[in-house]
């Protein structure tokens, strides 16, 4: 097709999508390392575009659909090759139109047409240089727009902005478009100078674009230090690993009402805060309040005159540390429902807000915007959720989750932010009302996204496939949120959601995809931090209810609320007689296996650490993680039947795996033994590290062990465990090191 370009600060083409020409190509030559923003635009406000970016090789490095305001399309792209590069615009469920492409060497963060820059600038973080701090001049009750680009995938920028005494106002990690940028948003309450200072999360460095603006028509925050009060007390102090928490004594009359800020002042500290009555149950609790900072607040009108426990902490899952203010002033009784009210609008849809209700549902949606879907689409949601409802509590046996003050769960099916869907807390509750005989001590109401349509995500099952399967995996989060909403087994979380998937809607699960990861990995730790294990890791779930049966998952969570971390896995585990390493190991031996009703269609095999192709002695630098496996496969010159023994690491154990007879079968040989690899169609060894982290995700490698090969005339001892070969496939060999 014929492009016009100008000659402006951007580059801008028409086009046009027609039903005999349902692509609009733009050839556009770009510069690696060089930002590039491509923007949609259409007089039509109803033409839904969807842009492609693909590269010099033709591949797709960028998709959009729509943009955060709008149906038009945008693209940020930082090229790492030099070159042609295609531009590709079509219509959105074959929708037709005219449009503009515009084209442009600078950065677009979202900032209305009213929008000032005060300066945009290239920064390099480095570990020696971990920040850096960019000073700017407001005026009472400017709205101050810091945003961050990073220029690689793996770089996490940090912003946070101070005020002329150092008190952090505002500070944001990720923005919540489904990038690791970052943005704060912040009125001034005064006049005045103040610093925003740019970072990266771990200090890891990076290269990023940094902008300063003033947006008067942003999207301020609420500002809780705004709330009318009278002072009741002040703390200050620092929290960090040894000093994670500290308690403060609060008399409270019944009917008074206080409202609790905590501000970090220095470092990075997340803080949360907790307040507990006489006996030690919690009665209010907040860990970030919303104002795209880390900070907390609360507010709470007192049950009984008592003396009450002020507890601040650092966030469990991460390791921040820093200083912080904790301010405690009485405040009016109707700062409970502000704070509240402020909590409840957790999800806003671009458009005109419609309902649909099923019995135990209500479900959000908007024909117009970015969150635009159908009638037709949204119905489909809601009857999947009161199907999954019924699934899970009526047959399964989960305890009913926290339900609105409605008597309803509020879904909305709307853009989530480049995930397939998300469960936000609304309010702490502690105790779930729909347990009898049971006090929670961390309950929380939720609200949860179903994606309008999971556009853009190179997927090529149905929309409504993703659907179900999303639906049912964002439900189980309200479940498990009922139980435990504060569980630092934080595995239990994705693991659990996605297994579910596997229980309840059949062929439309998505989490056999998630397989990948650990099976391409299985020398990780359990609970590594790592993305995407948590949700692979299903399969271990499934390996032990295969052994003890469908509902000692659902006792998992029963055990999470009266325990935390590893103790929520080995209670439930010393109940079946069985403990964390055993149960385990067995589930590493299961995954060579395949031996799961859904292997299938598992993208692949456990990957093989290395091939051992001759009698002597084989060695490796790094052992497997804290409940990891090595797989360790044998060449064609072993055949026979060998002495093998194991040295390094205490914690290191061998098992010899063999298929034969159309099962696998197991023997745990410990730190030596015989095995007679010539006896079965598929051999190999599983190095298994038994030891349990000190925490979860406190990973590190087992370090160098040495495995000796020698032949013996031994009889080799009875497997242990079989499993079924039925979907047996051999390791899958990536490049191995070879003795």
């Amino acid at each position: 097709m014929t492009a016009s370009a100008q000659t402006t600060g951007a580059q801008n083409y028409t086009g046009e999508v027609t039903a005999a020409q349902p692509r609009a190509v733009f050839e556009l030559e770009l510069r690696a390392g060089e930002p590039v923003t491509l923007t949609t635009a259409s007089a039509r406000t109803t033409f839904d575009t969807i842009l492609t970016l693909n590269g010099p090789d033709g591949r797709t490095v960028a998709e959009n659909d729509d943009t955060a305001t709008a149906l038009t399309s945008q693209i940020i792209h930082v090229p790492t090759r030099t070159g042609r590069h295609r531009a590709i615009v079509t219509g959105f469920g074959g929708a037709t139109g005219a449009f503009e492409l515009i084209v442009s060497n600078e950065v677009e963060f979202g900032l209305s047409h009213a929008a000032r820059v005060i300066r945009q600038e290239r920064v390099t973080l480095t570990r020696q240089r971990r920040e850096q701090s960019f000073t700017v001049d407001l005026a009472e009750d400017e709205i101050f727009v810091g945003s961050t680009f990073a220029l690689a995938a793996n770089v996490d920028p940090t912003l946070s902005l101070a005020d002329s005494s150092g008190e952090i106002v505002a500070a944001n990690d990720d923005r919540g478009d489904g990038t690791l940028n970052s943005q704060v948003i912040f009125q001034a309450p005064r006049a005045g100078r103040y610093q925003l200072t740019v970072g990266t999360y771990d200090n890891t460095g990076g290269e990023m674009i940094v902008s300063l603006a003033i947006d008067p028509e942003a999207d301020a925050p609420f500002n809780f230090s705004a709330i009318e009060g009278t002072p009741l007390a002040r703390h200050e102090g620092s929290l960090n690993a040894e000093q994670p928490s500290r308690d403060y004594p609060l008399r409270l009359t019944a009917g008074q009402t206080i409202l609790v800020l905590a501000d970090t002042t220095g470092g990075d500290l997340d803080p949360v805060i907790r307040l507990s009555d006489v006996n030690g149950d919690p009665v209010a609790a907040n860990d970030d309040r919303g104002d795209g900072s880390l900070n907390s607040a609360f507010a709470y009108t007192a049950a009984a005159t008592a003396t009450y426990t002020l507890n601040i902490e650092r966030y469990r899952r991460s390791e921040t540390s820093g200083n912080y203010l904790l301010v405690i002033t009485n405040v009016d009784r109707s700062v409970v429902d502000t704070i509240q009210a402020l909590a409840e609008d957790a999800v806003s849809l671009s458009g005109p807000e419609l309902t649909l209700e099923t019995r135990d549902f209500r479900v959000h949606y908007t024909l117009e915007g970015v969150d635009a879907t159908t009638t037709e689409y949204a119905q489909a949601t809601a009857d999947t959720l009161q199907e999954m409802f019924e699934v899970q509590v009526r047959q399964i046996g989960w305890a009913e989750p926290i339900r609105d003050p409605d008597g309803r769960y509020r879904a909305y099916v709307a853009d989530a932010l480049g995930s397939m869907g998300y469960t936000k807390g609304v309010q702490m509750v502690f105790d779930n009302p729909n347990t009898s005989g049971v006090r929670e001590r961390a309950a929380v109401r939720t609200v949860f996204v179903v994606d309008n349509g999971f556009v853009g995500m190179n997927r090529t099952e149905s929309p409504i496939s993703l659907m179900r399967a999303t639906a049912t995996h964002e439900f189980n989060h309200v479940i498990q949120f009922g139980y435990d909403g504060e569980e630092p087994l934080n595995w239990l979380y994705e693991a659990t959601a996605s297994w579910t998937e596997t229980t309840t809607v059949g062929s439309d699960q998505d989490a056999t995809n998630y397989t990948e990861t650990d099976f391409a990995s299985p020398q990780r730790c359990w609970t590594t931090l790592e993305s995407g294990f948590d949700y692979s890791q299903w399969t271990l779930l499934q390996s032990i209810a295969d052994v003890h049966g469908d509902g000692i998952v659902v006792r998992m969570w029963e055990n999470a609320v009266r325990y935390d971390g590893f103790e929520v896995m080995s209670r439930t585990l010393s109940g079946v007689g069985t403990d964390i390493p055993s149960a385990l190991s067995r589930w590493r031996a299961q995954n060579y296996a395949r031996d799961y009703d859904l292997a299938p269609v598992f993208p692949r095999a456990v990957r093989e650490q290395a091939i051992l192709s001759r009698q002597g002695e084989w060695s490796t630098k790094d052992g497997p993680e804290q409940l990891g496996a090595h797989y360790l496969g044998f060449g064609q010159n072993l055949r026979g039947t060998y002495t093998i023994s194991l040295s390094g690491d205490d914690d290191l154990e061998l098992l010899g795996l063999g298929v034969r007879n159309g099962e696998v079968q197991v023997f745990r040989l410990g730190r030596g033994g015989a095995f007679n690899v010539g006896a079965f169609e598929h051999a190999a060894l599983m190095v298994f590290n038994r030891a349990v982290p000190s925490e979860p995700g406190a990973c590190s490698a087992s370090g160098r062990y040495r495995i000796n090969v020698s032949e013996t005339t031994d009889a080799m001892a009875a497997p242990q465990t079989r499993f079924s070969a039925r979907h047996f496939q051999a390791l899958r060999r990536e490049p191995s090191q070879r003795n």
